[in-house]
């Protein structure tokens, strides 16, 4: 059996331990019939994949179709404490041994204290090694250092710091401008991998690109992970506990702000990676408020998503070119409407002055409520109150602590809505013949939070039933 753990050797110790495997089965006279291998692959964690094949190995010791299992030496069988007793019970109950190249244990009394005493040190290395990581990545987030010196996509390391790579910053930091624009992940991975910013890898996926923005990084912060059943896992970017980072940021605080905003606002939806019509992702039914679809009936119309699939809900649905039209009339007229694009200006102003007021007094809120909490463990401390009146408070403290953060980050500013009335050309609309279907798409995100359908009074209704709703007045 080979092992190559994860945590220490390089990739030379496959040929090292098979090559001293072969030299110690051929002075034994030991036919070898098959090897066992596992490279990258941990002995120490819990879950691993080295598991089930410790468990084949073991499992022809039992089946009577090998022996004896050879190893380099007994650390390669595992170095957890329990993996490494049961492995031993199993082979010496099927009358089978495990022995290693490097390591002489006979199978004497002493031969097996031996053994298990070899099992025990490893196990002791095991945590050593573990308590070694956790105090260097623990020190590296100290000093400002992502846990693991690993390469992060928009920067490149220099003398131990990473600074922002004048080819791959601007990328990223646009990636952040797209979603607040509305664009999705599943759009955004294709705009990578189709400019080849691939950046070593073979293809950028969904969930690398949602895990690359979420870390926060870009934003100069360190996202930390949390400890779940025994499972280290990643809470979103809105539940998260971020880190001060040494290194220089590519994205402003604001526009990081209303990323987290708009994550949260999203949720687990997942987008497609080219709008099919023009107000996808824009169209929302005027009865359950949920989002509608394109579907060809055989003209294409827009129908709600929610009543597509549940029972005893309005199916309200509205020709698709109709309301298309209306938009781009909407579009037209404020592209070449100077007041109208003023009065745009004056409510993102307005917003922005409000956004402003909501995040000192939830600020102030949260602030209160941490010294509140850090008189009240002192009054526990001192014996002052119960554990129950402490738990009740507490309760009631932290609660209006998660409501006032709650509030701060729902009123982020996204200064991509903000910019978008000035950026929207005068003549649109002779351009717009010339854009494609998602860039028409992109644009109007930009620029209307949603398009509201209201349900058909009578069948055949060709009423003006919907409201187009702008980012200003959202």
């Amino acid at each position: 059996m080979i092992r190559v753990s994860k945590e220490r050797d390089g990739m030379t110790s496959p040929e090292v331990q098979r090559h001293a495997i072969e030299q110690y089965a051929a002075r034994q006279n030991i036919d070898i019939t098959e090897w066992v291998e596992g490279l990258d692959e941990s002995g120490s964690q819990a879950r691993s994949a080295w598991w089930p094949r410790l468990d084949y190995a073991i499992g022809k010791i039992e089946n009577a179709e090998a022996d004896v299992i050879l190893v380099w030496k007994f650390s390669r069988v595992g170095r957890r404490r329990v993996r490494w007793a049961v492995a031993l019970d199993r082979v010496d109950t099927a009358g089978g041994a495990i022995e290693s190249a490097t390591e002489q244990a006979d199978a004497t009394p002493s031969g097996r204290l031996q053994r298990g005493m070899m099992g025990e040190f490893n196990a002791y290395q095991a945590e050593l090694i573990g308590e070694t990581w956790r105090e260097a990545h623990s020190r590296r987030v100290r000093n400002g250092l992502p846990p693991t010196g690993g390469h992060r996509f928009g920067y490149r390391r220099e003398n131990g710091t990473y600074l922002p790579d004048p080819e791959t910053g601007p990328i990223l930091r646009d990636l952040y401008l797209q979603y607040l624009g509305g664009i999705g992940y599943a759009a955004l991975t294709r705009i990578l991998n189709e400019g080849g910013h691939t950046d070593g890898r073979a293809r950028w996926t969904y969930q690398g690109v949602v895990r690359m923005l979420d870390s926060g990084f870009a934003a100069g912060l360190l996202g930390r992970t949390v400890v779940f059943g025994g499972k280290r896992r990643t809470p979103p970017p809105w539940e998260r506990t971020y880190d001060e980072g040494a290194h220089e940021p590519i994205v402003t605080n604001e526009e990081w702000a209303a990323y987290v905003a708009r994550r949260q606002q999203a949720g687990g939806t997942r987008t497609q990676e080219r709008a099919k019509y023009l107000l996808a992702g824009l169209a929302r039914c005027g009865d359950c408020g949920s989002s509608m679809h394109g579907k060809s009936n055989p003209n294409l119309i827009y129908m709600c998503s929610r009543a597509s699939n549940t029972t005893g809900m309005k199916k309200v649905s509205i020709d698709a070119k109709r309301v298309d039209q209306a938009v781009m009339a909407w579009l037209f007229e404020f592209a070449s409407d100077t007041d109208v694009r003023i009065n745009a200006a004056a409510a993102n102003r307005k917003r922005r002055d409000d956004s402003a007021f909501i995040i000192r007094r939830s600020t102030a809120i949260i602030t209160k409520a941490d010294e509140r909490l850090a008189a009240l463990t002192i009054k526990l401390a001192d014996g002052t109150i119960t554990d129950a009146a402490y738990k009740a408070a507490a309760e009631l403290i932290e609660a209006e602590r998660a409501t006032a953060a709650a509030a701060v980050r729902s009123a982020a500013v996204n200064p991509v809505h903000e910019r978008a009335p000035a950026r929207v050309p005068k003549d649109i609309a002779m351009l717009w013949s010339r854009l494609t279907t998602d860039e028409r798409n992109v644009l109007l995100r930009s620029l209307i939070d949603r398009v509201e359908i209201a349900p058909a009074k009578h069948r055949g209704d060709i009423s003006p039933r919907w409201k187009i709703v702008p980012q200003w007045e959202a």
